[in-house]
């Protein structure tokens, strides 16, 4: 048995190796693929003499092209080769015209033509534009071009398939791993955020600033969550989830670091609670754990209970000399209470964030396959 856990250790270790070295070198590996599904459509087609094999390259070119991710290819591709089956059962529906009647065959072609693309607008639009292209290819040259129309439908078939097979296969590159990876470095950053913003309360300069970085993290991981999805679809709500703790915390860190808290009634009372900036400096590092853990595959999740800044106990400081009701109403109170807020909440939400991490690195440790 422990040979067993071993040989399964080292094959973790090796896919994290991987994972690290496809991360840094996402560009190289996607040319290498290019390179290699370019030059075996061109093989192919020069030494078997292909009929019309231009039309090979091009489903090469416009499936990889568009989006290097495993996800996104194979989403692409069965977009292509679904459009172009329907394209093309319509397109050969017209041959059975006979060819003197030369005008009914444009005139049906035209009318199916436009009302396939009435449906590039929808949610498969893309399906629909190459069965729109398709139909021209196999049904615009008229009614006698029937040898033509069959080669340009074989070429993009086999094309799609081999480019699929290259992108699983081939140096593969996942758009999930780049999501997780991105979410590591959110993290990151959060913890520099976290770190700087309790260190300028704590020495009272109170400079403010702006948490674009997480902003643009953000915006990379929203273009990459369809493609992450394709590949890890049953955990699309848990990705969804994870995105959107994402961007509640960046509101909060943003109101945090931007405020100008020197101008606030309650500053004193921020400075001057016991056990704040040692508390902002514990989340700091748990922030920077958790990237850690993402990053080494070894993610636990962190319970509320167990981050310190939520056992701190905010006091209601009272006047010396409140003698009538409206001298309770210390108005300096708001914002020293809208301050420890915002601490909580980043806290809890690195909590949720932590779960929602920890679900992603039990479905990978699973390895369950691409649906």
């Amino acid at each position: 048995m422990a040979p067993r856990v071993k040989a399964l250790y080292n094959q973790m270790k090796s896919m994290s190796a991987y994972t690290r070295f496809a991360l840094q070198h996402s560009r190289f590996l996607y040319m290498i693929r290019v390179t290699l599904v370019m030059a075996t459509i061109l093989f192919f087609v020069r030494w078997f003499h292909i009929p019309y094999g231009y039309w090979a390259l091009i489903t090469a070119v416009t499936i990889l092209g568009a989006i290097p991710f495993v996800g996104g290819v194979i989403s692409k591709a069965n977009q292509r080769i679904w459009g172009t089956l329907t394209g093309a059962l319509i397109g050969l529906s017209l041959f059975l015209i006979p060819p003197q009647y030369h005008w009914t065959h444009h005139l049906l072609f035209l009318g199916l033509l436009v009302g396939v693309m009435y449906y590039t607008q929808e949610s498969y639009s893309y399906t629909a534009l190459m069965a729109a292209i398709t139909m021209v290819i196999v049904a615009g040259g008229g009614p006698a071009d029937m040898s033509a129309a069959g080669w340009r439908i074989m070429n993009v078939l086999w094309a799609a398939v081999l480019t699929i097979a290259a992108s699983l296969y081939v140096f593969p590159s996942r758009a999930s791993d780049q999501f997780i990876h991105l979410t590591a470095q959110f993290l990151k950053q959060s913890q520099r955020y976290l770190a700087h913003h309790g260190k300028e309360i704590h020495q009272q300069t109170y400079l403010t600033f702006h948490a674009t970085t997480l902003s643009n993290l953000i915006d990379r991981q929203i273009a990459l969550l369809p493609h992450a999805v394709k590949e890890i679809r049953p955990l699309r709500s848990v990705l969804i989830q994870l995105l959107a703790i994402e961007k509640r915390f960046y509101a909060d860190l943003e109101t945090l670091v931007s405020t100008h808290w020197e101008r606030q009634l309650g500053k004193e009372k921020i400075c001057e609670m016991a056990g704040l900036n040692e508390a902002q400096q514990a989340l700091s590092e748990q922030f920077s754990a958790l990237a850690t853990a993402i990053e080494h595959k070894q993610v636990l999740a962190i319970e509320i209970n167990d981050i310190e800044l939520m056992s701190l106990q905010p006091h209601h400081h009272v006047p010396e000399q409140a003698t009538t009701p409206e001298a309770l109403d210390d108005q300096s109170d708001i914002s020293y209470f809208g301050y420890l807020w915002l601490n909580r909440e980043l806290a809890r939400q690195f909590s949720q964030l932590s779960h929602a991490c920890q679900q992603l690195h039990r479905y990978d440790q699973a390895n369950l396959p691409l649906k």
